[in-house]
């Protein structure tokens, strides 16, 4: 029988236990306190705890996440003491580091997304995640993409467009309050992220400037706003979400080259090389996070989320185990790869049925597919042409960050089969979901870390896609369904 030994304050104390438990289980039973406020998820980083030993995931750097880790054997874990608690990491994506939190008694991190807006409580006192929230982005109503609500605020429904996202984030303020019991108006810090245009929007900003070449904004935020303290933006296609993306990854610290892609309806990549940061956008539409696909959902209960070829048949599963409802990015993805797989899909994206069913009351159609070639494609041909600007190859990227919701459960095999990111980069792919409410957290919970994203904007270098022939030339090449050396 395997034993686990506990290190809390000054004891040391040896376990038996039969076997093979989830690390914070196994330790609840043991009478020791594991926070796990994200509900075990893996996504706010509490339950770290210092680890060694017989664990699956091993640990990494001697921490692991106990919510998440099996223990397989004889192990040792050192719980950290009470006044540890504030330079535990707050989500699996981030770094360690000292609070020095922005004053106030709760803040909330929002990260405003073309489709969908999240968002963490956090109470700065104590330096820990409270509850999180989320929901669709209500100026879709207007449009669905960036495009779009940049020409409605320009035809006079800028006011309308403010309003509607100033509400979400009221909403977004009270739902997580009331889940952590306390009272709204006790949340009297805000850092909000989000692209450009999401920012002009909020702040009621004429965007104009952003409409029509040269995309030169004349306003990149960084300043506090009606309470909430918006990061600094890059350019007219690279906002704050990436500078949090970039800053929550560590991305400039990192001794190699390191390429991070938040997959969303607008893409951005950004690649650190050589001691240069250089950063790109491409717009990829809403496909990924199932806008524009006829089945199409968010990653809600019932949305299939992964689809695979059994004994030459599709099979599938679905958010929370319930009755098919429709298909979410990462589905998407799958579900094109085992077409593939079948011979039901061709390279070209011809598909032998009008539709092929992939679940009961779930099909995709030859127009989902062609949108899903343009999304995967203006991504794909994204991180090609900036990696060519460079002058690296695929091989030369030493690490890769995946961002974004629908990346953090994207299946990077699949990816690379359908073309949506070369195969050298597969076994350097490291998924950090929402790298950019990271980054707003990080700025929420040390003061330091606005500084820090203001040196990122700084020193960014952008690269310029629009009329390049590189890209034009790696986007056709990209819409075929097939892989990327």
């Amino acid at each position: 029988m395997p034993d686990i030994i506990v290190l809390h304050g000054n004891q040391r104390c040896t376990h038996a236990f039969t076997g093979t438990p989830l690390l914070h289980e196994l330790l609840r039973s043991l009478g020791y306190a594991v926070p796990t406020p994200c509900g075990g998820k893996g996504v706010c980083g509490k339950c770290a705890v210092m680890a060694q030993g017989a664990l699956d995931p091993p640990p990494a750097h001697g921490r692991c996440l106990a919510c998440v880790t099996r223990v397989l054997g004889d192990a040792e874990i050192t719980l950290p003491r009470e006044e540890e608690l504030r330079n535990i990491a707050l989500a699996g994506a981030l770094p360690l580091f000292d609070m020095h939190p922005m004053p106030g008694r709760y803040g909330l991190a929002v990260d405003i997304g073309t489709t969908t807006l999240a968002a963490q409580l956090i109470d700065l006192a104590h330096a820990r995640v409270l509850a999180s929230a989320s929901r669709r982005n209500p100026q879709r109503e207007v449009s669905d993409n960036v495009i779009g609500r940049i020409e409605a605020a320009l035809a006079g429904q800028g006011a309308q467009l403010q309003q509607l996202v100033k509400d979400a984030i009221a909403k977004l303020t009270q739902e997580a309050a009331m889940a952590s019991q306390i009272d709204p108006n006790q949340v009297d810090a805000w850092v909000v992220t989000g692209n450009t245009t999401m920012l002009y929007l909020l702040t009621g900003r004429d965007p104009e400037t952003l409409s029509h070449a040269p995309f030169e904004p004349d306003w990149t935020a960084d300043e506090t706003v009606e309470g909430m303290y918006l990061p600094p933006c890059i350019g007219a296609f690279i906002g704050a979400d990436t500078v949090c993306a970039i800053l929550s990854t560590r991305l400039m610290h990192h001794e190699g080259t390191a390429l991070l892609a938040d997959i969303g309806t607008n893409g951005e990549v950004a690649l650190w090389h050589g001691g240069t940061l250089y950063c790109c956008a491409t717009a990829a539409g809403p496909a990924f996070e199932g806008g524009g696909i006829r089945d199409g959902v968010g990653s809600v209960a019932g949305a299939v989320d992964r689809v695979w070829v059994e004994d030459g048949i599709l099979r599938y599963s679905t958010i929370a185990d319930e009755t098919p409802v429709g298909i979410c990015g990462s589905g998407l993805v799958d579900a094109a790869a085992a077409l593939l797989e079948t011979g039901q899909l061709d390279e070209t994206g011809a598909m032998d049925n009008d539709e092929e069913s992939i679940a009961p009351g779930v099909a995709l159609t030859g127009q989902d597919i062609r949108k899903l070639q343009l999304a995967k494609g203006a991504i794909a041909a994204g991180i090609r042409t900036l990696c060519k600007t460079v002058g690296i190859g695929m091989e030369q990227v030493d690490a890769f960050y995946v961002a974004g919701g629908f990346g953090a459960h994207l299946d990077m095999d699949n990816a690379a089969k359908i073309g949506l990111i070369p195969r050298a980069l597969v076994q350097k792919a490291v998924s950090v979901g929402n790298a950019a409410l990271a980054g707003a957290m990080m700025m929420l919970l040390r003061q330091e870390f606005i500084e820090e994203a203001r040196n990122i904007a700084c020193k960014a270098q952008v690269v310029t896609l629009s009329g390049s022939a590189a890209f034009s030339e790696a986007f056709v090449d990209s819409m075929m369904f097939e892989e990327i050396v």
